[in-house]
């Protein structure tokens, strides 16, 4: 066999993607709230972009009252020359020419904003809302604890989460606790030891203050001598001691496990009860422990969570009655007290946080023609345009006086604009031509709801807009549509089908919605089990199997039959 190298030509095939190509798809995922920013970057970024503001109310009209205007002051934002200038300044030789032939006929190119505020107006005043954590510090410094103590305290309670719960293991916290212990001890005997240091070199003569003679001068200077306390030479800080007027020595000890179960109960009983408590079985206590004079439920109650707490979780009521001894309606009873216990004492109380949706599409029914009127939602996005300043450039006689890196930055950050125009202007009819696939195929949906629903996925919507798969997808994907239903991700109106009894493919989102129907309607005394589900679903037309319902099931997280079982 010979070995040995040599050249070899071979042809063949393959795909890149360009820059263009790229920014193109990146596009195509934005949804309409990020694109705004992303075309407001791209604004102030390239000098060869103007955002079109001719469609805008002229705020220059006189007053419907017949009073002139008042004076507005104009905003001294940079111009499109402007920035084009800044930048190209950086070229030594071409800077001044470069910016003195931008900034000809520079009112072509600049806005003008006004304000109207009024001068007498109250000025903004910002209120300062207590946190969470700093409303528990504030309730934990109050208790009769340790210093030690209540500086772990407090580093627990900064690592409790939004639900009001401590999830970060306590022998980490404890360890930072005696580190930052170790570090205050440390620095303590340190300012201590300098203050003492001070005050014996610092004794002063006492009787510098006389006017004697000589002799009597040497006799009291021996006597003070005898009087002055030596310099003690100290080995560590542990064997100093000095009781200094100045400064007093605040040492702290380390803490230990039996200490943080000590303060965690102390912060569990905080307002409100449960914080900081690492499981949900210790935060429904600690909030029945807080009743000051709890009736005989909430005592039932206390006992459940406290002697029973596993049979509780697995709806195991014949095992509880049984070791507390109870009847059936007392145990209702009490399971009613910790249903009404919080069980994130957290919670959206001291931690709100609203997602706000805006809908890339506005799909409306309209009731003359009977048809459906699909609006993309891109009135609040930036209107475009190419600058006058690259046109202008090129006319004059003086744009030949640049060298080669001047010219070709103008002209990429031209390309650039121009590029990203088009790029937006093919991004809304690709939008449309998904959306409006969308619609035809969902129509019944838009006029009376989920009932109307039917089974969609992607390659249909590529079929019908000769699109590949990989885009719809894209356009798809965290992009959201107001319709007379609610506003609904676009994903929502892609489902897999399930034959009918009649032979009829049905969306498996109408048999999630019929199994939900199902379920809310069942005996809570004696829920139907998968198999009994699978039933009534074959009874409702629906030919699904008991494995299928489980799935379902637990898509819609909804638990077992024994878990929703009630008394």
């Amino acid at each position: 066999m010979r070995t040995g190298l040599g050249i070899d030509l071979r042809t063949s095939l393959s795909q890149t993607l360009t820059p263009q190509q790229i920014q193109y798809l990146k596009l195509l995922q934005l949804p309409v709230a990020q694109l705004e920013q992303y075309i407001q970057s791209e604004i102030e970024s390239n000098p060869m972009l103007d955002e079109d503001i001719s469609d805008r109310p002229n705020y220059k009209d006189s007053f419907s009252d017949g009073t002139s205007e008042p004076d507005y002051a104009a905003d001294e934002m940079p111009t499109i020359k402007e920035q084009v200038a800044q930048v190209s300044s950086e070229d030594k030789g071409d800077s001044f020419e470069f910016y003195k032939l931008l900034m000809q006929d520079d009112s072509t190119y600049r806005t003008t904003s006004y304000s109207t505020d009024d001068d007498e107006s109250e000025p903004y005043q910002i209120k300062y809302q207590e946190s969470f954590a700093e409303d528990l510090i504030k309730q934990f410094q109050l208790t009769d604890l340790l210093p030690e103590e209540k500086l772990l305290g407090i580093q627990i309670i900064g690592n409790i989460d939004t639900d009001g719960y401590l999830r970060t293991d306590v022998e980490e916290i404890l360890k930072e606790t005696n580190e930052l212990i170790t570090d205050h001890n440390f620095s303590e005997k340190q300012k201590y030891f300098e203050v003492s240091m001070d005050e014996v070199d610092d004794i002063d003569n006492p009787a510098s203050q006389y006017c004697l003679g000589e002799e009597s001068l040497e006799y009291l200077n021996k006597a003070s001598e005898l009087l002055r306390p030596k310099k003690i030479e100290i080995e560590s800080f542990d064997d100093f001691y000095y009781d200094s007027e100045d400064y007093k020595i605040n040492l702290l000890t380390t803490v230990n496990m039996a200490q943080v179960e000590k303060v965690l109960d102390v912060i569990r009983h905080l307002d409100p009860p449960g914080i900081g408590s690492r499981t949900i079985q210790e935060s429904l206590t600690a909030q029945l422990e807080t009743i000051d004079f709890p009736d005989e439920n909430q005592k039932i109650a206390l006992d459940i969570l406290s002697q029973t707490y596993e049979a509780f979780t697995k709806k195991h009521y014949h095992l509880i009655m049984k070791q507390l001894k109870i009847s059936e309606e007392t145990l209702k009873n009490a399971l009613d007290v910790i249903r009404r216990l919080n069980p994130k004492p957290g919670g959206t109380e001291y931690y709100e946080s609203v997602n706000v949706v805006i809908p890339d599409f506005v799909v409306k029914k309209d009731d003359e023609s009977d048809e459906l009127i699909i609006v993309l939602n891109d009135g609040q996005m930036p209107n475009i345009k190419l600058s006058k300043a690259y046109d202008s450039l090129k006319k004059e006689s003086d744009f030949r006086k640049f060298n080669k890196e001047t010219k070709k930055w103008i002209r990429s950050k031209y390309d650039d604009a121009k590029f990203l125009i088009q790029a937006i202007r093919q991004r809304k009819n690709t939008m449309m031509k998904i959306m409006t696939s969308i619609a035809s195929r969902q129509k019944d949906f838009f006029f009376i709801g989920e009932p109307g629903m039917k089974p969609m996925i992607y390659k249909d919507v590529a079929e019908d807009t000769g699109l590949d798969i990989s885009t719809v997808c894209r356009i798809v994907n965290n992009k959201f549509v107001q319709t007379d239903f609610g506003t609904n991700e676009l994903k929502y109106f892609f489902s897999e089908a399930l034959p009918s009894i009649d032979g009829e493919d049905v969306s498996t989102r109408i048999i999630k919605q019929a199994l939900k129907d199902i379920i809310e309607k069942e005996s809570k005394n004696k829920p139907y089990s998968d198999d009994k589900l699978s039933d009534m679903l074959n009874k409702a037309g629906y030919q699904v199997a008991r494995r299928t319902v489980a799935k379902y099931r637990e898509q819609l997280r909804i638990p077992v039959a024994r878990l929703r079982r009630e008394l």
